[in-house]
């Protein structure tokens, strides 16, 4: 029997290791929840810090507003929604003597967002009148996604399990008393699970009808149709890597009521190893190409730049002007190594645009203890358009509502809420497989996503 690589495993895999993409909550597969106080603002002063330890995330230069020893540690909790819609079709479009529909027994695949919760923790501590140290353990890229296993878009994926943990060692430097600098190390930990079907029924003709198949295989193969779940196969991908980059940051204070800050964070490139499992129908499941096997994928993280502009009009009125541009044009294609004999390189094209978010903010000391918080954002989408908007990121426009509480417990501890509607634009997804067995998934997708977050601060 031959390998039947190119048109086969291709099926099986260059979608379901599409790692790394699928609804985050902030435009591509970024996390902007690192924590609790700046999501009240909707992150429009993230480069000129909030006074807690939690402002290093956005701009370590940003420390300089911490005397003594400060902590934060909270929690947002992301609930997110995004359906493929009534209407919604999958396709076989080649080989051609193939093309037909999918058979889709449980229908749409339901709602795929996967609630969870995305912990942060921060520490600064003042060296001296002019330097200070800090750490932050954050979730800065991640994802859970799970649609019906059955659905119509089963060849595109099924289930998207990715996290990235990050702990940031910084150390600023005030320059004069109206410049800081800053800078660190990112140091990160991927990981990633991701299933999808594969179509069993359509390899099986194939096979046969190319020579490839023969035998008793082929007259087993005869009895799955092309399409039908009966006939699936199925694929678990995992893996993981340790990588490292780095930040850098100033604040620019020209005067106690006006601060400006700039930050960028570098790109980090991932180097993902594990494995790939298949469970093949009986005909399929002696091919070399479904053969259980070590598998590597590249990940390009993207680097961005933040600038935020943050005026105080008097002692209880603040507002923040803010920018984040991030380079997602690196994420040009995933190409994912297998190392199983006969088995070629999976390639899926991204072709992602750059991005910049706008957001306004502010917050209002209404009581003595008591900080109301509020902000609005956009924040554009990096897919160009519905032919790279997959299954598994079908990802969109989206608008940010934020508002947020701060209650000063005692002179030491206090405690912010806040909670943060997303609403993203109806999307059009039009992709197909990058395979010699083509299918595309055809529709429009509606999504939303709701945070509550809670985070705990204290000063020594």
């Amino acid at each position: 029997m031959k390998s039947m690589h190119k048109s086969t495993l291709a099926t099986a895999v260059s979608l379901s290791t599409a790692v790394m993409v699928g609804q985050a909550h902030a435009a591509g597969f970024a996390l902007m929840e690192k924590d609790v106080t700046g999501l009240g603002q909707a992150f429009a002063n993230l480069a000129t810090g909030n006074g807690e330890s939690s402002g290093l995330v956005g701009n370590p230069a940003a420390m300089t507003q911490i005397d003594g020893t400060a902590i934060s540690g909270g929690v947002n909790y992301i609930m997110p929604s995004f359906e493929l819609q009534s209407g919604g079709t999958a396709t076989r479009v080649a080989p051609a003597a193939l093309a037909g529909g999918i058979s889709d027994p449980t229908g749409l695949g339901g709602d795929a967002g996967q609630s969870a919760g995305i912990p942060n923790l921060s520490i600064v501590h003042q060296l001296n009148d002019k330097a200070r140290v800090g750490m932050a353990l954050t979730v800065p890229f991640g994802l859970a996604t799970e649609y019906d296993d059955g659905w119509v878009g089963r060849y595109h994926g099924i289930e998207s399990h990715v996290e990235v943990i990050e702990l940031n060692p910084v150390l600023s430097f005030d320059v004069t008393p109206a410049w800081t600098v800053g800078g660190g190390l990112t140091i990160q930990y991927a990981e990633a699970k991701l299933t999808s079907a594969i179509d069993g029924g359509a390899v099986c003709a194939a096979g046969v009808a190319s020579g490839d198949i023969t035998g008793p295989a082929a007259v087993a193969c005869g009895a799955y149709t092309p399409g039908t779940r009966a006939a699936d196969g199925h694929v678990e991908i995992e893996g993981d890597d340790w990588s490292v980059g780095y930040n850098l940051g100033v604040l620019w204070q020209p005067t106690e009521a006006t601060r400006l800050g700039v930050s960028f964070r570098s790109g980090i490139d991932h180097d993902l190893e594990g494995d790939a499992d298949y469970d093949m129908p009986v005909p399929l499941d002696a091919f070399p190409t479904f053969a259980d096997n070590p598998v590597r994928a590249g990940l390009d993280l993207p680097p961005s730049v933040g600038a935020s502009l943050t005026h105080a009009f008097n002692d209880d009125l603040t507002a923040s002007l803010g920018l984040l541009w991030t380079g997602w044009s690196s994420f040009e294609e995933l190409r994912v190594e297998q190392s199983g004999a006969g088995q070629s390189d999976i390639v899926t094209t991204e072709n992602w645009d750059d991005t910049l978010r706008v957001a306004i903010g502010g917050e209002w000391r209404f009581a003595p203890r008591w900080t109301l918080r509020a902000g609005t954002a956009y924040d554009p989408t990096p897919v160009p358009n519905s032919e790279f908007r997959t299954a598994r990121l079908p990802d969109a426009d989206r608008i940010w509502a934020s508002v947020g509480l701060g209650y000063e417990i005692s002179k030491r501890w206090s405690v912010d809420v806040a909670y943060t509607h997303i609403w993203l634009n109806d999307s059009s997804a039009d992709s197909t497989t990058e395979s010699s067995i083509r299918n595309n998934l055809n529709g429009q997708y509606e999504g939303k996503v709701d945070i509550l977050g809670v985070q705990l601060n204290a000063h020594f």
